[in-house]
């Protein structure tokens, strides 16, 4: 008897054990998230995705985003091209307590209120037209680049309250304003001032996914909303 309650716990003992691990595999799946605000962006973000081919894409538009479905993926872009569109109270929640790689991309990203302060060590000042984009410049890396992709036409001018606190990945230039960070990261958390997938997103496009592109595109694709 002894040893028959002995046997039917080891078999309960692994079984769970089996579960856990089948649990586990399922929330580290292997995949991208994009969450959307404009239908406009699917085609050209679909194709920058293409250079890892061994990741599900997943494709959220915000409106329909669920409580939860950042933690999904080991890699989440939010992509905001659409000025002051309404950001769900719930996507703002998971983006600020995830535990994974996410980037905030382009506008909306005031709308998290104090916690842009206290989560990403910045403050947010205003939107400005970035008009002309030959008086525009990035600098990463040790490099300075003309602006040559659009993006979006206005540009959220933050500054840094916190050097300590983030990293200040890429910086830009427009019309001879002061430094403005373009790229910054919180531990885990990212913001890009733009939505732009040209060459400061391509360069940092590995570490935002936790692994190297397979695929490189020839052709460095840029997607902006109208706004």
């Amino acid at each position: 008897m002894r040893t028959l309650f002995f046997f039917g716990f080891f078999l309960l003992s692994a079984t769970a054990i089996l579960v856990a691990v089948k649990i586990s595999q399922k929330t580290e799946e292997k995949c991208i998230a994009v969450v959307y605000d404009s239908s406009r962006n699917i085609t050209g973000v679909k194709k920058i995705f293409e250079q890892f081919p061994d990741f599900q894409k997943v494709m959220i538009e915000m409106s329909t985003y669920s409580s939860g479905e950042l933690e999904r993926c080991q890699a989440s872009f939010i992509v905001n091209s659409e000025f002051d569109n309404q950001v769900p109270k719930r996507l703002i929640e998971d983006y600020l307590k995830s535990k994974r790689r996410v980037v905030w991309m382009g506008y909306n990203i005031w709308t998290l209120g104090d916690q842009l302060t206290r989560k990403l060590g910045l403050r947010y000042m205003g939107s400005f037209s970035k008009v002309s984009f030959d008086r525009c410049r990035y600098f990463y890396k040790g490099l300075s680049n003309r602006c040559t992709e659009a993006g979006l036409s206005m540009h959220p001018e933050t500054i840094p309250t916190n050097e300590l606190q983030i990293q200040i990945m890429a910086e830009t230039r427009i019309r001879e304003r002061e430094l403005t960070p373009y790229l910054v990261r919180s531990q885990n958390l990212y913001y890009l001032a733009d939505v732009n997938f040209g060459n400061v997103f391509q360069e940092f496009l590995g570490e935002f996914v936790g692994s190297p592109p397979r695929n490189k595109l020839i052709h460095l694709q840029t997607v902006a909303g109208p706004g």
